[in-house]
């Protein structure tokens, strides 16, 4: 259908374009209402390393060959990230959730240590986001701390996990609930342009039908179709109506006598 057609559908019916702008309006404002808000906080943590010695890797494992806590970091991230560790915190999907990054493979790829851990949490709580960002920080303290105690690592030794930010005041996160609200103000308003064209070519064809009109039928006659016969006035009824009257007594008893 062309764009012409419907911009002229949608301005003929106007009536229907108009209820379904507001419809739309209403049915967008109700889900956006519905949609319960959402809070972001965020953290930043740091690895740091207690003492430096010639040989790291000795007296600690989990640092590098030269003493690095880049391959720790990323280890470290991916623990946290684990689904269980969510399942461990009693987070409901889809309402409250966290993720920790640390800086682009680029900026590890160039060597130098990049040992932080970049915490972002979500929830329909303002206290709640801020938890989850402690409750993380305090998972990251305790994994580091298995790992390096499988090790026997001395703790004189041991590399320890700081906060560097704590959990910043949540804000309202609210591009979930403008994406969900104009999908449907979206949706709703590409019905009301389809229910304004269904309209408008039904009133073209009844409007084409009226124009046309039915076709004449045919009087039946004797079991036969013949074409309607112009009715005429007999000669002999015509004139005044006494002379009428007159006329069809006389054959009245013209035919009795027969």
């Amino acid at each position: 259908m062309k764009l012409s057609v419907i911009l002229r559908a949608v301005r003929d019916r106007w009536y229907i374009t108009v209820s379904g702008l507001l419809l739309s309006f209403v049915v967008a404002g109700a889900v956006f209402s519905l949609i319960p808000a959402q809070y972001s906080s965020t953290g930043v943590a740091v690895l740091v390393q207690q003492k430096k010695f010639a040989s790291s890797s000795a007296s600690n494992p989990l640092l590098a060959g030269d003493g690095g806590l880049n391959t720790t970091t990323l280890t470290l991230v991916q623990a946290l990230n684990a689904p269980v560790v969510k399942q461990q915190f009693g987070l409901t999907d889809g309402i409250d959730t966290f993720s920790v990054t640390n800086v682009d493979s680029a900026a590890v790829a160039d060597g130098t240590d990049h040992p932080f851990l970049y915490i972002t949490s979500q929830s329909t709580s303002a206290q709640r986001s801020t938890d989850i960002v402690a409750d993380v920080v305090s998972k990251a303290r305790q994994e580091l701390s298995t790992r390096q105690s499988a090790f026997h690592v001395a703790p004189q030794n041991q590399i320890k996990l700081e906060s560097v930010v704590e959990a910043t005041t949540p804000k309202a996160v609210v591009v979930k609930k403008f994406a969900v609200s104009g999908a449907v103000l979206s949706l709703a308003l590409i019905a009301t342009c389809i229910a304004a064209c269904v309209a408008h070519s039904a009133g073209l064809a009844r409007q084409s039908q009226r124009l046309d009109g039915p076709a004449p039928a045919p009087r039946a006659y004797g079991g036969g179709q013949f074409p309607a016969i112009a009715q005429t006035t007999p000669l002999a009824l015509r004139g005044s109506p006494d002379s009428v009257t007159r006329s069809i007594e006389l054959g009245a008893r013209a035919g009795g006598r027969r």
